[in-house]
């Protein structure tokens, strides 16, 4: 008797909504023409927070205030039917920078966005950009299902 093995659990990603003056850091996704939130995977064992403050410092070279929890996105990326589907569940956080003066934004790897920036920037993922366009992205509503 063969007993299948389980199968994976969602990825788990961090991404940080870093605001400054009325506007949001965004990063270029360098294998794409694509912009995403400062963030990315948890390493398996990795603690949340911990992932968050490491790509912070890789990614913007920025030492982190405060950071408080915002909401849980759960994405859901379609393959064809050969590969399995990708389940990740994204942890966002409010994130408070000590100097955001200090970001090395603007030399192609990130960039502070406004909302009328936001509207043309192929920004991923999708499901959160959408909610950061319309409006609809509140702490209130801390899960958003896919």
């Amino acid at each position: 008797m063969t007993i299948p093995s389980p199968a994976l659990g969602p990825l788990v990603a961090v991404y940080g909504l870093v605001g400054h003056d009325e506007r949001l850091l965004v990063v270029h996704d360098p294998d794409a023409v694509t912009y995403r939130l400062p963030g990315g995977h948890v390493r398996a064992g990795g603690a949340v927070e911990d992932a968050l403050l490491r790509t912070l410092r890789a990614q913007v070279d920025a030492d982190v205030a405060h950071l408080t929890f915002y909401a849980v996105v759960e994405l859901r990326e379609h393959h064809t039917s050969t590969q399995p589907s990708v389940f990740e569940l994204a942890l966002l956080f409010d994130v408070t920078l000590a100097d955001p003066g200090a970001v090395q934004v603007d030399h192609g790897d990130a960039r502070w966005a406004t909302d009328t920036d936001l509207r043309h920037l192929d920004l991923r993922p999708t499901a959160i950009a959408d909610r950061l366009r319309t409006g609809a992205a509140a702490r209130e509503q801390p899960w958003w299902p896919a």
